[in-house]
C-alpha cells in the first residue's frame, strides 16, 4: 500500500510537471484579428502532447505498481488540474467547467487504465517463467 502511494505521488509530480510544460498558464481566451472572435489559448497540438505524456506516465505507473497507482497518480491529478485551469479562466461560461470535467473524467480514466494495463502486461510478459 505504501509503495503504491509513493509511486502515485511520483506520478502526480510527473503529471504536474508535464501539465506545466505543455499547457499555457492562463486558459483565458485571446483576441484574434477580428474583434468579435476569440480563440482558445490551448492548441490541439498541446492537447495531443499532454495525452501522449499522460499515456507514457500511465504506462510507467502500470509497469511499476499497477492500474490503481496510475489512476491515482495520473488521472486524478490531471482531472484536478483541468478543473482548476478551466475554473480560473476568464471566459464566457467559465462556470460550466464541471460539465467539461464530467465529460473528461470517463475518457481520461479509461485511457489511463488502458495504458497502465499495457504497462502491467509488459512487466508480466518480461517476468521469467
Amino acid at each position: 500500500m505504501i509503495r503504491t502511494l509513493a509511486t502515485a505521488a511520483l506520478l502526480a509530480a510527473g503529471t504536474a510537471l508535464l501539465w506545466w510544460l505543455v499547457f499555457p498558464s492562463d486558459w483565458s481566451v485571446v483576441p484574434t484579428a477580428d474583434p468579435q472572435t476569440y480563440a482558445s489559448p490551448v492548441t490541439p497540438q498541446q492537447w495531443a502532447a499532454a495525452a501522449a505524456g499522460l499515456a507514457v506516465l500511465a504506462g510507467v505507473g502500470g509497469y511499476a505498481r499497477g492500474v490503481a497507482a496510475a489512476l491515482l497518480g495520473v488521472a486524478l491529478p490531471a482531472l484536478v488540474l483541468f478543473c482548476y485551469r478551466s475554473a480560473t479562466a476568464e471566459v464566457i461560461g467559465a462556470n460550466l467547467w464541471p460539465v467539461g470535467a464530467l465529460l473528461l473524467a470517463p475518457a481520461l480514466a479509461a485511457g489511463v487504465a488502458v495504458a497502465a494495463a499495457c504497462g502491467r502486461w509488459a512487466r508480466r510478459s518480461r517476468a521469467p517463467a
